[in-house]
């Protein structure tokens, strides 16, 4: 079985995203913004954290789901440079590159386009604005190069991950129909630390306004939840 998806830590449950312990907070380097400033608030970049972590779940199953729906939507997988037994997934996106595996998520800009990069780690359930251009060795993260403390920059690299993640999502929808991610979210929900997200008809829909920076943008807690 595929063990890519599995966390450093063995979490599974996603929440808020708490503050890392005795870690030094720096805010990101300056860097040209490639959308207009967000009027999100950090409330909002909480949800879509918490999103994210129903997110790697769902990866997970796609590794065990038609023939492996994350190499049909475009991945190349090679061998993880950091937790043995494990894989990451690789593809080239929005002049940079994504990156996937079980303990992390991210996208990191090519060398001069002056992007924020964005980092998901899963252990820690939060998300991290970076200046990096190689992937990070997932569960041995250099946390002086992560960046958390600037809200607004995290903002803009996650409004930028999400862009392609509805992308994604859009393909596996094509692929698989609706019910794929039903079944997922149901999975989910019967794992005895599993807290579902918002079900995969409205997640879509809130991913891309949060993409877009809507700002009549609702938080999550006032939709309707699984």
């Amino acid at each position: 079985m595929q063990r890519w998806w599995r966390s450093e830590r063995g979490r599974e449950d996603p929440s808020e995203c708490p503050t890392p312990q005795g870690r030094e907070e720096r805010p990101a380097n300056p860097s040209r913004a490639d959308c207009l400033p967000s009027p999100l608030t950090r409330g909002h970049l909480n949800d879509f954290t918490a999103g994210m972590t129903q997110q790697m779940f769902y990866w997970g199953r796609d590794v065990m789901t038609g023939g492996n729906l994350l190499l049909r939507c475009g991945f190349q997988k090679r061998p993880s440079p950091g937790l043995q037994g494990t894989s990451c997934y690789r593809m080239a996106w929005g002049n940079g590159l994504i990156e996937l595996h079980g303990a992390c998520a991210g996208w990191y800009a090519a060398e001069g386009s002056g992007q924020p990069g964005f980092l998901f780690v899963r252990a820690e359930r939060r998300c991290f604005a970076h200046s990096l251009h190689e992937a990070v060795v997932p569960g041995d993260y250099d946390w002086r190069s992560l960046h958390a403390g600037d809200w607004r920059t995290v903002m803009q690299a996650a409004r930028h991950f999400a862009r392609w993640l509805c992308e994604y999502e859009t393909s596996v929808s094509r692929l698989t129909g609706a019910a794929h991610r039903r079944v997922c979210q149901e999975m989910l929900r019967k794992l005895e630390r599993g807290r579902p997200w918002l079900p995969p008809e409205t997640a879509l829909p809130w991913l891309r306004r949060f993409a877009a920076g809507d700002p009549a943008l609702p938080r999550v807690r006032t939709l309707a939840r699984v």
